[in-house]
Protein backbone atom coordinates (compact mmCIF):
# COMPACT_ATOMS: atom_id res chain seq x y z
CA UNK A 1 0.00 0.00 0.00
CA UNK A 2 1.42 3.38 -1.02
CA UNK A 3 2.35 5.61 1.90
CA UNK A 4 -0.35 8.29 1.45
CA UNK A 5 -3.03 5.65 0.87
CA UNK A 6 -1.84 3.76 3.95
CA UNK A 7 -2.03 6.93 6.07
CA UNK A 8 -5.53 7.66 4.78
CA UNK A 9 -6.60 4.06 5.51
CA UNK A 10 -5.31 4.31 9.09
CA UNK A 11 -6.96 7.70 9.62
CA UNK A 12 -10.34 6.52 8.29
CA UNK A 13 -10.24 3.29 10.27
CA UNK A 14 -9.57 5.03 13.58
CA UNK A 15 -12.04 7.81 12.87
CA UNK A 16 -14.60 5.00 12.49
CA UNK A 17 -13.74 3.07 15.67
CA UNK A 18 -13.07 6.00 18.01
CA UNK A 19 -16.39 5.82 19.90
CA UNK A 20 -15.66 2.40 21.46
CA UNK A 21 -11.88 2.23 21.30
CA UNK A 22 -10.22 1.02 24.52
CA UNK A 23 -13.48 -0.07 26.14
CA UNK A 24 -15.18 -3.39 26.88
CA UNK A 25 -13.37 -6.19 25.09
CA UNK A 26 -10.58 -3.72 24.28
CA UNK A 27 -10.03 -2.66 27.89
CA UNK A 28 -6.44 -3.92 27.80
CA UNK A 29 -5.53 -0.55 26.27
CA UNK A 30 -6.69 1.15 29.49
CA UNK A 31 -4.80 -1.32 31.70
CA UNK A 32 -1.62 -0.84 29.67
CA UNK A 33 -1.91 2.96 29.83
CA UNK A 34 -2.28 2.95 33.61
CA UNK A 35 1.04 1.12 33.96
CA UNK A 36 3.13 3.44 31.78
CA UNK A 37 4.09 6.28 34.16
CA UNK A 38 5.35 3.72 36.66
CA UNK A 39 7.97 2.61 34.14
CA UNK A 40 9.68 6.00 34.41
CA UNK A 41 11.05 7.85 37.40
CA UNK A 42 9.08 11.05 36.88
CA UNK A 43 9.80 14.17 38.92
CA UNK A 44 6.52 15.86 38.05
CA UNK A 45 7.75 18.78 35.96
CA UNK A 46 8.55 17.01 32.68
CA UNK A 47 7.42 18.03 29.22
CA UNK A 48 5.91 14.94 27.62
CA UNK A 49 4.89 14.07 24.05
CA UNK A 50 2.41 11.25 23.50
CA UNK A 51 2.82 10.26 19.84
CA UNK A 52 -0.14 8.37 18.33
CA UNK A 53 -2.16 9.31 21.40
CA UNK A 54 -5.46 7.89 20.18
CA UNK A 55 -8.25 8.59 22.65
CA UNK A 56 -5.76 9.87 25.22
CA UNK A 57 -5.65 6.83 27.50
CA UNK A 58 -1.92 7.19 28.08
CA UNK A 59 -1.85 10.96 27.67
CA UNK A 60 -4.06 11.58 30.70
CA UNK A 61 -2.03 9.15 32.80
CA UNK A 62 1.12 11.17 32.14
CA UNK A 63 -0.65 14.49 32.65
CA UNK A 64 -1.76 13.38 36.12
CA UNK A 65 1.84 12.46 36.99
CA UNK A 66 3.48 15.71 35.81
CA UNK A 67 1.34 18.40 37.50
CA UNK A 68 4.14 20.98 37.14
CA UNK A 69 4.87 19.96 33.56
CA UNK A 70 2.86 19.60 30.37
CA UNK A 71 1.75 16.92 27.93
CA UNK A 72 1.10 17.14 24.20
CA UNK A 73 -0.89 14.39 22.50
CA UNK A 74 -0.82 14.00 18.73
CA UNK A 75 -2.62 11.61 16.41
CA UNK A 76 -3.63 11.21 12.77
CA UNK A 77 -7.29 10.72 13.63
CA UNK A 78 -9.34 13.77 14.55
CA UNK A 79 -12.10 11.43 15.74
CA UNK A 80 -9.77 9.82 18.26
CA UNK A 81 -8.48 13.21 19.37
CA UNK A 82 -11.98 14.49 20.04
CA UNK A 83 -12.51 11.58 22.43
CA UNK A 84 -9.12 12.38 24.00
CA UNK A 85 -10.14 15.99 24.60
CA UNK A 86 -13.39 14.86 26.20
CA UNK A 87 -11.44 12.48 28.44
CA UNK A 88 -9.02 15.18 29.59
CA UNK A 89 -11.90 17.61 30.22
CA UNK A 90 -13.79 15.06 32.31
CA UNK A 91 -10.68 14.60 34.47
CA UNK A 92 -10.17 18.37 34.76
CA UNK A 93 -6.59 18.10 33.45
CA UNK A 94 -5.38 21.52 32.35
CA UNK A 95 -1.73 20.68 31.58
CA UNK A 96 -2.63 18.76 28.43
CA UNK A 97 -3.13 19.70 24.78
CA UNK A 98 -4.10 17.62 21.75
CA UNK A 99 -3.24 18.30 18.13
CA UNK A 100 -3.81 16.46 14.88
CA UNK A 101 -0.38 15.57 13.50
CA UNK A 102 1.39 12.77 11.68
CA UNK A 103 4.11 11.64 14.09
CA UNK A 104 6.41 10.93 11.15
CA UNK A 105 6.18 14.66 10.29
CA UNK A 106 6.68 16.24 13.69
CA UNK A 107 6.18 19.97 13.97
CA UNK A 108 8.18 20.42 17.17
CA UNK A 109 11.71 21.77 17.69
CA UNK A 110 14.63 19.48 18.43
CA UNK A 111 15.71 18.87 22.05
CA UNK A 112 12.26 19.85 23.30
CA UNK A 113 10.74 16.99 25.37
CA UNK A 114 11.87 15.20 28.51
CA UNK A 115 9.76 12.13 27.72
CA UNK A 116 8.20 10.79 24.52
CA UNK A 117 5.69 7.96 24.75
CA UNK A 118 4.27 6.00 21.83
CA UNK A 119 1.91 3.14 22.64
CA UNK A 120 1.01 0.78 19.77
CA UNK A 121 2.03 3.41 17.25
CA UNK A 122 5.55 2.98 15.92
CA UNK A 123 4.76 -0.19 13.97
CA UNK A 124 2.17 1.64 11.84
CA UNK A 125 5.00 3.57 10.16
CA UNK A 126 6.73 1.83 7.26
CA UNK A 127 10.20 3.19 8.07
CA UNK A 128 10.40 2.63 11.81
CA UNK A 129 14.09 3.48 12.02
CA UNK A 130 13.43 6.89 10.50
CA UNK A 131 10.59 7.48 12.96
CA UNK A 132 12.70 6.49 15.96
CA UNK A 133 15.50 8.85 14.89
CA UNK A 134 12.93 11.60 14.43
CA UNK A 135 11.43 11.04 17.88
CA UNK A 136 14.87 10.85 19.47
CA UNK A 137 15.82 14.19 17.88
CA UNK A 138 12.93 15.84 19.73
CA UNK A 139 14.18 14.58 23.09
CA UNK A 140 16.39 16.72 25.29
CA UNK A 141 19.77 15.15 26.11
CA UNK A 142 19.02 12.63 28.83
CA UNK A 143 15.39 12.43 27.74
CA UNK A 144 13.62 9.08 27.54
CA UNK A 145 11.60 7.34 24.84
CA UNK A 146 9.01 4.75 25.91
CA UNK A 147 7.23 2.44 23.47
CA UNK A 148 4.72 -0.34 23.98
CA UNK A 149 4.32 -3.14 21.46
CA UNK A 150 2.55 -6.50 21.28
CA UNK A 151 4.70 -9.54 22.03
CA UNK A 152 4.71 -12.57 19.75
CA UNK A 153 1.59 -14.68 20.20
CA UNK A 154 -0.67 -11.84 21.25
CA UNK A 155 -4.29 -12.27 20.14
CA UNK A 156 -3.53 -15.71 18.73
CA UNK A 157 -5.07 -17.86 17.40
CA UNK A 158 -7.93 -15.48 16.63
CA UNK A 159 -5.81 -13.21 14.44
CA UNK A 160 -4.74 -16.12 12.26
CA UNK A 161 -8.35 -17.28 12.04
CA UNK A 162 -9.68 -13.95 10.85
CA UNK A 163 -6.88 -13.45 8.35
CA UNK A 164 -7.53 -16.88 6.84
CA UNK A 165 -11.28 -16.22 6.74
CA UNK A 166 -10.79 -12.83 5.08
CA UNK A 167 -8.62 -14.47 2.42
CA UNK A 168 -11.55 -16.74 1.53
CA UNK A 169 -13.52 -13.57 0.80
CA UNK A 170 -10.69 -12.15 -1.34
CA UNK A 171 -9.68 -9.56 1.25
CA UNK A 172 -5.91 -9.33 1.57
CA UNK A 173 -4.55 -8.37 4.98
CA UNK A 174 -0.90 -7.29 4.96
CA UNK A 175 1.52 -8.99 7.32
CA UNK A 176 0.77 -7.74 10.83
CA UNK A 177 2.93 -4.67 11.20
CA UNK A 178 3.50 -5.18 14.91
CA UNK A 179 5.34 -8.47 14.28
CA UNK A 180 8.33 -6.29 13.29
CA UNK A 181 8.74 -5.42 16.97
CA UNK A 182 7.37 -8.54 18.65
CA UNK A 183 10.34 -9.34 20.89
CA UNK A 184 13.01 -7.60 22.94
CA UNK A 185 15.75 -8.13 20.37
CA UNK A 186 13.82 -6.40 17.58
CA UNK A 187 12.93 -3.50 19.86
CA UNK A 188 16.52 -3.20 21.04
CA UNK A 189 17.78 -3.02 17.47
CA UNK A 190 15.26 -0.30 16.69
CA UNK A 191 16.34 1.78 19.69
CA UNK A 192 20.00 1.31 18.88
CA UNK A 193 19.36 2.51 15.31
CA UNK A 194 18.32 5.85 16.87
CA UNK A 195 21.49 5.96 19.01
CA UNK A 196 19.50 5.59 22.22
CA UNK A 197 21.29 4.09 25.22
CA UNK A 198 20.51 2.37 28.53
CA UNK A 199 17.83 0.35 26.76
CA UNK A 200 15.64 -1.80 28.99
CA UNK A 201 12.54 -3.91 28.46
CA UNK A 202 9.65 -5.05 30.60
CA UNK A 203 6.95 -7.57 29.71
CA UNK A 204 3.37 -7.13 30.84
CA UNK A 205 0.38 -9.49 30.52
CA UNK A 206 -2.92 -7.62 30.14
CA UNK A 207 -5.08 -10.40 28.71
CA UNK A 208 -8.32 -11.86 30.05
CA UNK A 209 -11.05 -14.39 29.32
CA UNK A 210 -13.88 -13.55 26.93
CA UNK A 211 -17.27 -15.00 27.92
CA UNK A 212 -17.93 -15.97 24.29
CA UNK A 213 -16.89 -15.35 20.69
CA UNK A 214 -18.98 -12.18 20.45
CA UNK A 215 -16.46 -10.37 22.65
CA UNK A 216 -13.76 -11.12 20.09
CA UNK A 217 -15.99 -9.59 17.41
CA UNK A 218 -15.98 -6.39 19.46
CA UNK A 219 -12.18 -6.39 19.18
CA UNK A 220 -12.44 -6.89 15.42
CA UNK A 221 -15.12 -4.25 14.93
CA UNK A 222 -13.75 -1.52 17.20
CA UNK A 223 -10.03 -1.65 16.33
CA UNK A 224 -7.70 -2.04 13.38
CA UNK A 225 -9.33 -5.06 11.71
CA UNK A 226 -12.50 -3.11 10.99
CA UNK A 227 -11.06 -1.50 7.89
CA UNK A 228 -10.36 -4.94 6.42
CA UNK A 229 -13.65 -6.55 7.48
CA UNK A 230 -15.55 -3.74 5.79
CA UNK A 231 -13.94 -4.78 2.51
CA UNK A 232 -16.10 -7.91 2.62
CA UNK A 233 -19.08 -7.28 0.28
CA UNK A 234 -21.96 -5.94 2.36
CA UNK A 235 -24.30 -8.73 1.28
CA UNK A 236 -21.79 -11.31 2.56
CA UNK A 237 -20.75 -9.63 5.81
CA UNK A 238 -23.24 -11.44 8.06
CA UNK A 239 -22.22 -14.75 6.55
CA UNK A 240 -18.56 -13.92 7.12
CA UNK A 241 -19.24 -12.95 10.73
CA UNK A 242 -21.23 -16.13 11.44
CA UNK A 243 -18.55 -18.37 9.95
CA UNK A 244 -15.72 -16.62 11.78
CA UNK A 245 -17.44 -16.59 15.18
CA UNK A 246 -18.41 -20.25 14.85
CA UNK A 247 -14.72 -21.03 14.41
CA UNK A 248 -13.65 -18.84 17.32
CA UNK A 249 -16.40 -20.34 19.47
CA UNK A 250 -14.64 -23.68 19.29
CA UNK A 251 -11.91 -22.20 21.51
CA UNK A 252 -14.22 -21.84 24.51
CA UNK A 253 -13.30 -23.57 27.78
CA UNK A 254 -14.95 -23.66 31.19
CA UNK A 255 -13.33 -20.27 31.89
CA UNK A 256 -14.21 -18.76 28.53
CA UNK A 257 -11.98 -17.89 25.58
CA UNK A 258 -8.50 -16.76 26.58
CA UNK A 259 -7.54 -13.46 24.95
CA UNK A 260 -3.78 -13.35 25.18
CA UNK A 261 -2.31 -9.84 25.17
CA UNK A 262 1.32 -9.74 26.21
CA UNK A 263 3.16 -6.45 25.87
CA UNK A 264 6.77 -5.33 25.60
CA UNK A 265 7.55 -1.94 27.10
CA UNK A 266 10.91 -0.54 26.04
CA UNK A 267 12.68 2.53 27.43
CA UNK A 268 15.81 4.16 26.00
CA UNK A 269 17.65 7.39 26.76
CA UNK A 270 19.16 10.06 24.55
CA UNK A 271 22.85 10.45 25.40
CA UNK A 272 23.85 13.53 27.37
Amino acid sequence: MEDEKRIQFIRQTFDTVCSNYGQGALRFFQTAAERLPGLLDLKGDEQVLDAAAGTGLATVQFAARVPKGGVRGIDLSEGMLQKARERAHSLKLENIEFQQMDMSRLDFPENHFDVINSSFGVFFVEDMQYLMRLLASRLKPGGRLLTTHFAAGSMSPMTEMIRDRLALYDVEVPTLSWTRVQNESLNGELYSSADLVNIRHKRSQVGYFFPDANAWWDVVWWAGYRGFVQQVPEQKLEQFKAEHLAEVGQLVTDEGIWFNVELIHTVGEKPL
